[in-house]
Order: C-alpha cells, then sequence, then structure tokens
C-alpha cells in the first residue's frame, strides 16, 4: 500500500469575498452566508465528503474531488492538509469501520475516476499533530466510466457496496470485500472481472447518488428530471420512487448534488444541491419537502458535503473557486426548518449496529410459481424414521401449498386457494387409534381453514393430502372464519392429545377451533376468540406449557394461555422498540432442544430475527441476519414474513436442527431478481454466532 504524502503543487489561496445579492432566495428577510471557506482554489472543484474522526471534532476532513487536479483534503477550518495528484477524481465518499476477516478495520474512501473507467478505494486516517494518511486499496475496473458514486454500508449485515452512476442514464452496483489489503468485488465473472450485482437503466444524465444506509433507500439524482429513490439492497430491490422533480411539476430546476443529514434523534434530511433552485431539504422519514433557500455569494448551488456542524458548499463560479462552510445555525433561522432544526449531524459511524449477528444461508427452496408478494409462510414435518427425508411445508399465497426436501427441491405443488399460513402436528391420534399429521392453512380465497395429511414423499405417494372438514361452517369441505380476512395460523396439541388451531385475522380477532377426527373427516368447533387491537399475524404455540405467542405486528408480542377454558387475558412479552424488534413483527417459531427453549420472531423492519430464552426468564438473547453466501450460490434473506425452526438432527448439514425463513427478494447467483423462496439456515450456526450451550 502506498502512503500519498503532501504534493509540493499546492496553488496560491484566492479567495472571493461573498457578496450581498439574494435574488431568488425563498425567505428574503433570512439572508444565508458561510462562515468558513476552503483555503486553497482549484480550476475545477466536484464532488466532495467528510470524514468526521471518532475522537475529536477537530481532526474532521473535507475530501474534495478536483475533476484533473485529483483530490484536495482540508481540515474543519478550511485549511488544506493534502494534495494527491490521482487524475480526473469526479466524486467522493466514505464510510467507517470496514472490517476484514481477520479483524482489521478501516475507515474507506471511495473515489470515481472515470477517464479510467475504475473506482479506486483508500483508506483515511488522522491523528492530532500529524498529516493525514490515504492508503491505497486497489482500484475496481468498470466497464462504463462512472462520474459519480455512493458507498453502502448496510446498518444490520455491514455488508458493504458501491454504486456508480454514469452521464448516460446508468447505475451499476457492486458488492465489495476487504480481504486486509485491498477492497475487491464480491462477484465476478468467469474472466475474474468484477461483476455488477445490480444494473439501473435510470434514464437521462445521472448527475449524484447517495444512499441513506438506515432506512435503505438509494437516491439518484436524474439531472433534468428529478430525484429517485430505490431499495439500496441489491436482495431488497424495492420498486423505485419519484421524490421530486423539476418544475413545473415540482421544486427542482437541475439537479447538481444530493447528501444526507442524520440526526441523533432518527430524524434528518435529504439535501440537494440545485443549481438554479439552490438548496432544497426533505424529511428523511417520508421525503416530504421541508424547506428551499439560496446563500449569498453563490450564483449557482452544485456541489455539498454534510458535516457535523454545517453544509460544506462548492462555489463552483468564483474565478477562484473554493467551498464554503454554512453553519446549520444559520440554516435553522429559515422559518421552515425552526420546527425541526439540525443540531448537528452524525456520520455513518453512527449508524452501525455491531450487535447484531450474522449466519450465512446455508441452503434454499426452489422458487414458487407465482411472481411477486407470493411465498409467505413455512411448517416442518419430521420423518422420524429417516430425519434427512423430513419435509418443509410451506405457503404460495397466490396459489397453493409446497412440500419440498431438505435440498430445497419441490416434491409437490397442490395448487388450492391462496393459503397465508400453515401449521401442523404430528402423532395425532386418529380415529381408529392410528397416528398421523395434521397440517392447517388460512385459505384468504373463501375465508377458510383448510386440512391436510402430511406423509412421507416414498413409493410415489404426494406429502400433502388434503382432508375433508366436517362441522357446522363449512364452505368446500373447509372451516368458514369469522375473522374480517383470515391470516395468521398456528397448532396447538395439548396434553390430552387433542389438537386445535388458532386463526388470527386484520382486525385483530384471534379464534380458537378445536379439532376431533374421525372416519368421514376432520371436525371443526370454534370454541373462543382472543382479541389484540391491531393487525396481527405470526403466531406460535408451545404445547408443553399451553403458551400462545401472538405478534401484533406493529405493537409487540403477546402471549395467552392456550387452553379452551382459560381466560383470554393477554400477556405482553415484548414490545417494537424501533431498534432491536422493528414493526413489522411477522413469523413466530419455537426451538427447544430439550434443554434450550427460545422463541425466534422476525422482525422485519430491520431485516433480522430476534432471539428470546424461554428458559431465563424471557431474556433478550439477541438479534442475527441471515447473510450471503456467494461462494455457494445462496443470497441471504430480507424483508422476511414467515419462519419455522426445529431442533431435530437432519443428518450432517443441520445436524443441531434447521431455521428456515421465507425470502421477500430471492436472486440468482448472479444477483438476478427471482420469484421468492425460503432459506435455510443450520441451527448449529447460529448456536455458535451467539456463544450459547
Amino acid at each position: 500500500m502506498r502512503k500519498l504524502a503532501l504534493s509540493s503543487l499546492v496553488l496560491a489561496a484566492g479567495l472571493s469575498g461573498c457578496g450581498s445579492d439574494d435574488n431568488g432566495q425563498t425567505n428574503p428577510e433570512v439572508l444565508l452566508t458561510s462562515e468558513l471557506k476552503t483555503s486553497h482554489s482549484y480550476e475545477d472543484i466536484a464532488d466532495a465528503a467528510v470524514w468526521q474522526s471518532a475522537s475529536d471534532a477537530s481532526l474532521d476532513l473535507l475530501l474534495v474531488s478536483l475533476e484533473g487536479d485529483g483530490l484536495a483534503l482540508f481540515d474543519s477550518q478550511g485549511q488544506q492538509v493534502l494534495h494527491a495528484e490521482l487524475g480526473e477524481v469526479t466524486s467522493a465518499d466514505l464510510r467507517y469501520q470496514i472490517t476484514a476477516s481477520n479483524g482489521d478495520s478501516i475507515d474507506l474512501v471511495a473515489l470515481a475516476l472515470p477517464d479510467e473507467q475504475s473506482i479506486a478505494f483508500y483508506s483515511i486516517a488522522h491523528q492530532a499533530k500529524a498529516e493525514p494518511e490515504l492508503l491505497s486499496l486497489g482500484e475496481l475496473a468498470l466497464d462504463f466510466a462512472a462520474e459519480g458514486l455512493c458507498l453502502y454500508k448496510n446498518t444490520t449485515t455491514s455488508e458493504l457496496s458501491v454504486i456508480g452512476v454514469s452521464d448516460l442514464g446508468i447505475a451499476k452496483q457492486y458488492k465489495l470485500d476487504f480481504d486486509g489489503a485491498n477492497i475487491n468485488s464480491t462477484i465476478v465473472d468467469g474472466t475474474g472481472l468484477p461483476q455488477a450485482v445490480r444494473e439501473l437503466n435510470v434514464g437521462g444524465k445521472l448527475s449524484a447518488c447517495a444512499v441513506d444506509d438506515e432506512t435503505a433507500n438509494l437516491y439518484i439524482a436524474e439531472q433534468n428530471v428529478g430525484i429517485w429513490a430505490y431499495g439500496a439492497d441489491a436482495e431488497n430491490v424495492k420498486e423505485r420512487k419519484l421524490v421530486d422533480s423539476v418544475a413545473p411539476l415540482g421544486h427542482l430546476e437541475e439537479i447538481e448534488g444530493i447528501g444526507l443529514s442524520y440526526q441523533d434523534d432518527g430524524q434528518g434530511y435529504l439535501v440537494v444541491a440545485d443549481e438554479g433552485a439552490g438548496l432544497l431539504f426533505y424529511q428523511r422519514d417520508d421525503l416530504s419537502f421541508s424547506a428551499q433557500t439560496t446563500v449569498v455569494g453563490f450564483d449557482e448551488t452544485k456541489t455539498l458535503a454534510v458535516a457535523r456542524d454545517g453544509l460544506w458548499l462548492g462555489n463552483s463560479e468564483l474565478e477562484q473557486p473554493v467551498y464554503e462552510k454554512l453553519a446549520y445555525a444559520s440554516l435553522n433561522t429559515l422559518p421552515e426548518l425552526a420546527s425541526a432544526p439540525i443540531t448537528s449531524s452524525l456520520s455513518h459511524r453512527e449508524l452501525s449496529n455491531s450487535n447484531i449477528k450474522l449466519v450465512k444461508s446455508n441452503g434454499e427452496t426452489e422458487a414458487v410459481d407465482d411472481d411477486g408478494d407470493a411465498a409467505d409462510d413455512p411448517a416442518f414435518w419430521l420423518n422420524q424414521d429417516e430425519p434427512s427425508a423430513s419435509l418443509i411445508i410451506a405457503t404460495n399465497k397466490q396459489g397453493g401449498l409446497m412440500a419440498y426436501n431438505l435440498d430445497g427441491q419441490l416434491l409437490q405443488y397442490l395448487q388450492e386457494g391462496e393459503p397465508n399460513n400453515v401449521d401442523l402436528r404430528q402423532n395425532i391420534v386418529n380415529w381408529d387409534g392410528s397416528s398421523f399429521t395434521l397440517a392447517a392453512a388460512s385459505n384468504r380465497e373463501l375465508n377458510t381453514i383448510s386440512l391436510y395429511q402430511i406423509q412421507a414423499a416414498s413409493n410415489g405417494q404426494e406429502p400433502i393430502v388434503k382432508l375433508p372438514a366436517l362441522g357446522e361452517q363449512l364452505d368446500q369441505d373447509q372451516l368458514v372464519s369469522s375473522v374480517d380476512e383470515v391470516y395468521g395460523l398456528c397448532m396447538y396439541l395439548a396434553a390430552d392429545d387433542t389438537p386445535y388451531v388458532f386463526v388470527n385475522g386484520k382486525n385483530g380477532v384471534i379464534e380458537q377451533w378445536r379439532l376431533s377426527p374421525s372416519e368421514q373427516g376432520i371436525h371443526g368447533q370454534m370454541v373462543r376468540q382472543l382479541q389484540v387491537e391491531s393487525q396481527p399475524e405470526g403466531c406460535v404455540v408451545d404445547d408443553q406449557t399451553a403458551t400462545l405467542y401472538v405478534g401484533e405486528e406493529d405493537v409487540g408480542i403477546w402471549s395467552f394461555n392456550a387452553e379452551e377454558t382459560a381466560s383470554g387475558e393477554a400477556t405482553a412479552f415484548a414490545s417494537v422498540d424501533g431498534q432491536q424488534l422493528v414493526a413489522d413483527i411477522e413469523g413466530l417459531t419455537l426451538y427447544d432442544d430439550g434443554s434450550n427453549k427460545y422463541l425466534l420472531a422476525s422482525s422485519q423492519g430491520n431485516n433480522s430475527y430476534v432471539l428470546y430464552d424461554l428458559n431465563q426468564q424471557n431474556q433478550v438473547v439477541g438479534s442475527f441476519a441471515i447473510i450471503a453466501d456467494d461462494q455457494q450460490g445462496f443470497d441471504g434473506a430480507s424483508d422476511t414474513d414467515g419462519i419455522v425452526a426445529t431442533a431435530a438432527y437432519l443428518g450432517e448439514a443441520y445436524p443441531e436442527g434447521l431455521f428456515i425463513a421465507q425470502d421477500w427478494y430471492n436472486v440468482d447467483p448472479n444477483y438476478a431478481l427471482q420469484n421468492q423462496n425460503f432459506k435455510l439456515v443450520s441451527f448449529e450456526q447460529i448456536r455458535q454466532a451467539f456463544e450459547l450451550p
């Protein structure tokens, strides 16, 4: 790695005074003026970024790309401390605490080098009474010229990627890995060259991009059209949305730069530099327009960088262009920002979430037949004679039930209705004294409970067999529910071997049905109703303790006594806190190996799973996320709905059992979007991640 020293070719300072023309000012009575200027001017100044010190704000650095003059570094007071002649540099971005497998950690700088069709990477450090250090970490060869770029570090998984944007309307995203010496592309093509995991054909000329790591939103500025919001994860491709457009439909004119100001209260702003419209501010949470202003002495506002105490703005139209700092105290004099002032902006360093453990997916099922929101909830059937021949039973809520083997191969697709959730109980005593496996599913097509028998996939027999329902409330041999729309479902096997099914609706009503096998079918009778205030879905029953756990999506997890004669009183188990348990709460499942018993919850809002120790007063063990194993060709899991776990020994691949999670955004090894599926994780990985007994 080479160290970049202070260049001897430093231009003399040439500072332009502030003008007094407030033409175009949104609030003419509020004149905003800068308080600092960079000490050196360059012929062309372009995109910039701010590195914030973890220990001393006075050590913060402004990194300014200078097009043909390379890169200049200025201290927090605007004094130049380094000039690196790197050829044409047009864009810069930073992320913090990038960790290699050997434990080495760096703060990372990425620079766009369009002439070389590459992105250069450097580590950056700055200590008191010393020059800043930039150490080369190699370059990423591109097949296009990226004039702009932005980095993204997933706050849940710490996975790193870079997005390059071009004048030709194309944006490409690359997953990155730090090996301790270089930054490399995680995915390469057959010749070993970096391969993009996503390509976006946005449209016209792209002038800038920025990523909100906390909300996983990627913002791309299409210069003469507007600002687009995309999902930032290559595995979590949300439909793009238009944040704002150019006049006359919107507030913009010609977008040049964008940045993000993060507040310690979770709020903040998307900040836009527009050549004609000046500075514009949008709320981070809902992207609503907040304010628009101009700064005295700026004929055009083209580039910006967010600092902890203000905005550095590129004044590129001066005879001797410089960056100038506008303090947040000045910005807060705008009436539009008075109700939500910018007090200080956090760096991405403060957004990292190191408390979430990471486990790799060990396998996956084949994708479901239907696109869009289709796969939802899995259940697990243990083949007690041959555990490695066990089955995954899962729902395609657009068409039916699937049975998969543990290699993820589809063995059966029973097309019937719109099953949302599914659960099963084994060793149900039949009318003739034999035993069988009974499964139930919530069918949204008819607002019913469908019943099935699950059996081994051997001797040519199909694993899922439809069973007729009997009773007073029937539709097409199914039990008709009175909830507004059947949604979540789980089963319970009581101590006297009576099977039950719980089904909930979007109105918060939870029904309990007693099931009684007979020679003609399964008789169902609704025996009681429970209630939560808003929409529930995920539920699971601990048969040993007769405890029903229900997830109220935006509120938390409740427990009820599962006995049909018990009171309907709910007990709070865990609340949505926006940090660990983040709405929506989706799937719930149990893991019980005889010694350890855990409740697991899908925390959909931050793409993680929370683990509660039921043997230790329900204390939180921690959270984990499922990430990709790119070498094996398995992607991670995100926006998970249903989950299920088993502690059974399933062979060498899953010696301590299995955790299965629905994956909303499923991609193939080349990151092409596929229909949804289910991810498989060895529970041994989860135990080791938390160092559990």
